[in-house]
């Protein structure tokens, strides 16, 4: 199966196109038909920014070429002045990177960042920690000894 990560990007709508444009000539150039861009988990457009990714997906740099293709895209774009944001999260609690341009161009300022909630799952733990405490006590119950008085 391999290790597998979460990747969000944030651009402009502008900055997407160039990205999409860019993308298409490096997977022509490396004879790849596979394209990510195409094949989005999650892809939103807003009045000015394109918010798009991936879950769970093999995100190796220097062995896929639809994952370079993007990072070097992405690379592109910042080299050109258009603002990115983006973030990958791994299986590890570990393993997160993140990557952002502010591009000087009108429009390509204040672009969001993707957000990353981590929070307590408290139900889980009480669960577990419930169902070793009922397993304990019938331990206890099966060692008991009966005494006929």
């Amino acid at each position: 199966m391999g290790y597998r990560s979460d990747i969000r990007i944030v651009t402009s709508k502008e900055g997407y196109e160039k990205l999409k444009e860019f993308v298409k000539k490096y997977l022509e150039e490396h004879n790849e038909d596979y394209n990510l861009l195409e094949e989005c988990d999650i892809k939103q457009e807003g009045k000015s920014q394109i918010y798009f990714g991936w879950n769970s997906l093999k995100w190796y740099e220097n062995s896929y070429d639809e994952v370079d293709a993007i990072m070097e895209g992405l690379n592109y774009l910042g080299e050109n002045e258009y603002s990115y944001r983006y973030s990958r999260i791994g299986e590890s609690y570990d393993d997160y990177e993140e990557q952002y341009y502010d591009g000087n161009k009108e429009k390509e300022n204040y672009l969001e960042y993707p957000n990353l909630i981590r929070e307590f799952d408290d139900e889980y733990i009480l669960s577990l920690i419930k169902d070793t405490q009922e397993i304990k006590q019938d331990n206890k119950e099966e060692h008991k000894e009966e005494i006929d008085i």
